[in-house]
C-alpha cells in the first residue's frame, strides 16, 4: 500500500445536496442549563442508538435528531468554571473543547458515542464517551483527559506535519479507530501542513485512558498522507469520513483560503483498500456549486445513496443546518463493480 495518495477527481460522479433543515432544539434554551436555542457549530455527526448524534466544538451539547426530525440536546459535562457555551462574547473562547471527530464504537450489544478534541492546542486533548448507564437507559457523559495520546500523535510528524488537527473518525471493526488529519497548519520547523489518515486500537486507547501512568498510548498504524488536489484554487483538506465496508471510506474535503477564511466549497470521494483516492463535486439543491464547509458525514443507513451532513457557518446566533445529499450509483460501487468503460477510461 502507498504511503502517500494524490487524489484526483473523478469526472463520472455527482453528488448533489436534496434537502436541508435547520437544527433547533424541542425544548428551546435554558439560561439555568446554560443551554442555547440550538446547535451553534456543529462538527461531527454519528449515527448512535436510533438517532443521529451531532457534536459541537463551541458547546458542551450533544444533539440527537430522531426520525421524525426532532431535536433533543442532551447535556455535557461543562468546563470547570461551569460554561457549556463558549464564545468570543463570553471572553471564554480559549476554554472550548473543541470536538471535532466522533464516531460510535459497538461491543456485543452496547454501543459508545466517541468524540475527540481536534488537539490543534494542549487544552483541546480530550476524548468524549457518552455510554447508557447500566439502568434506565439513560447516557451518561464524560471527558476523559487524554493528554498522552494526543502527545503521541503529535510527535508521530508523518501523521502530524506542521500541525495536529483531528477533524474525522470512522470504526472499521469492532476495536480499529481511523482519524483523519487536516493539514490546515502554517508551515513550522521545517514541516508542512499535511492531511493524513492513522489507525488505532479502541481497546488499546481504553487501557491506556483508564491508567495513563501505568500503559502507554496506543501506537498509530497504517499512517497514509494525501494530497487532496484543490477547489477554487485552494487546498482541499479533510473534514470527516465513514466506512463503507471492505476497507472502502467514503470522505468529505472543504477548500477553506486560511488567509481570507473564504470557503471555496466542499467535495464528497472515495478511498479505495489500497489507498486510490477520487473525489467529486458537490452541487446544491439549485445545481450551482456548494459553498459550504462540511464538518461532519454519515450515510443513511436504509438508503446508501443518501449522505447526510452538517456544516459550521461560524454564526452562533444562527442554527447550523443538517443536509441530505444523495451520490451516484457508480461512486458507492467497489472497483470491481464499475461498468466496464469506466474501467477502460482508467487505464
Amino acid at each position: 500500500m502507498a504511503n502517500h495518495v494524490r487524489a484526483v477527481e473523478e469526472p463520472r460522479w455527482n453528488a448533489r445536496v436534496i434537502a436541508r433543515h435547520k437544527m433547533t432544539y424541542r425544548d428551546g434554551p435554558s439560561d439555568e442549563d446554560d443551554r442555547p436555542p440550538h446547535v451553534r457549530a456543529a462538527s461531527g455527526l454519528s449515527p448512535f442508538r436510533e438517532c443521529l448524534a451531532v457534536i459541537q466544538d463551541d458547546a458542551n451539547w450533544l444533539a440527537l435528531i430522531d426520525a421524525d426530525q426532532q431535536i433533543t440536546a442532551v447535556p455535557l459535562p461543562p468546563s470547570p468554571a461551569g460554561d457549556r457555551v463558549f464564545s468570543e462574547t463570553r471572553g471564554n473562547k480559549d476554554d472550548k473543547y473543541d470536538l471535532e471527530a466522533c464516531v460510535t464504537v459497538t461491543s456485543g450489544d452496547e454501543c459508545e458515542l466517541v468524540g475527540f478534541s481536534s488537539g490543534s492546542r494542549a487544552e483541546r486533548e480530550w476524548v468524549l464517551r457518552v455510554r447508557e448507564q447500566e439502568q434506565g437507559g439513560e447516557l451518561n457523559a464524560e471527558f476523559v483527559p487524554a493528554p498522552g495520546f494526543y502527545a503521541a500523535m503529535r510527535e508521530h510528524k508523518a501523521f502530524s506535519g506542521a500541525g495536529l488537527n483531528i477533524e474525522g473518525a470512522l470504526s472499521l471493526d469492532h476495536d480499529r479507530i481511523r482519524l483523519f488529519q487536516r493539514g490546515n497548519a502554517d508551515p513550522c520547523d521545517g514541516l508542512d501542513p499535511v492531511d493524513a489518515t492513522a489507525d488505532f486500537s479502541w481497546q488499546a486507547l481504553c487501557e491506556h485512558l483508564s491508567g495513563p501512568d501505568r500503559t502507554s498510548p496506543p501506537a498509530l498504524q497504517n499512517v497514509r498522507s494525501y494530497d487532496l488536489g484543490r477547489l477554487g484554487g485552494v487546498r482541499l483538506t479533510f473534514s470527516d469520513a465513514e466506512h463503507l465496508g471492505a476497507g472502502r471510506v467514503l470522505f468529505s474535503a472543504s477548500a477553506e483560503d486560511s488567509s481570507s477564511g473564504e470557503i471555496k466549497g466542499s467535495v464528497l470521494g472515495i478511498i479505495e483498500a489500497d489507498g486510490e483516492a477520487r473525489w467529486t463535486h458537490l452541487t446544491d439543491e439549485h445545481g450551482g456549486p456548494f459553498e459550504g464547509k462540511i464538518e461532519g458525514l454519515t450515510l443513511d443507513q436504509h438508503d446508501k445513496a443518501k449522505v447526510y451532513f452538517v456544516i459550521d457557518d461560524d454564526d452562533e446566533d444562527t442554527p447550523s443546518c443538517i443536509f441530505h445529499a444523495v451520490v451516484s450509483e457508480e461512486m458507492l460501487l467497489g472497483r470491481a463493480e464499475e461498468p466496464f468503460d469506466t474501467l477502460h477510461h482508467r487505464m
